[in-house]
């Protein structure tokens, strides 16, 4: 190997010496320092979590209560038969009220998600298309709070707006601990 002059010895060192500095800030410097902005932001967002959970225990009595309302609103279900009379009544009544004549409730099979029960009941429904809006509309409003799951509607006979039609409907409940 030839040996290096002064001038090409003092680039070789240099070059070596900004590598070096490099390493170390790269590997050794930059971690330690992002390690404590990590520290610093990880303190900050504690912080902000310790003070949005002392203000909701702040508002503990508010926010118990309104859970309470909405498990009352809501309902809780010991089990599906105890439930099923008071949703075919409430069904009955909305369509007594739109007048909507009820050919046939058949209840379905109800589906578990966690906490939440959801009872569903096939309804084969005959009536005028506005009565048929308006009991849509009844079902779904306070205290019913029923989902439309499925809705069929067919042309029923020669008079006009008379439909015939399917729906399948749901309720949801609260599974009780």
């Amino acid at each position: 190997m030839k040996k290096l002059n002064q001038r090409e010895t003092v680039i070789l060192f240099i070059t070596l010496s900004l590598v070096l500095i490099f390493g170390v800030y790269q590997f050794v410097l930059k971690p330690v320092q992002e390690g404590s902005m990590n520290i610093d932001d990880r303190l900050l967002l504690d912080h902000i979590q310790l003070v949005k959970a002392n203000q909701l225990l702040a508002k503990k009595v508010v926010i118990d209560a309104r859970y309470m309302n909405l498990v009352d609103s809501i309902g809780v279900v010991d089990s599906e038969e105890a439930q099923m009379p008071g949703i075919v009544a409430k069904i009955e009544g909305a369509a007594r009220e739109a007048n909507v004549h009820i050919a046939n409730i058949q209840p379905q099979k109800s589906t578990d998600q966690g906490d939440v029960t959801f009872l569903s009941v096939e309804l084969e429904i005959d009536g005028q298309w506005l009565d048929i809006v308006h009991f849509l509309y009844l079902i779904q409003q306070p205290p019913n709070f029923y989902f439309i799951n499925e809705l069929n509607l067919e042309k029923y006979s020669g008079a006009i707006n008379s439909l015939r039609g399917r729906v399948v409907i749901s309720r949801m409940f609260l599974v009780n601990p």
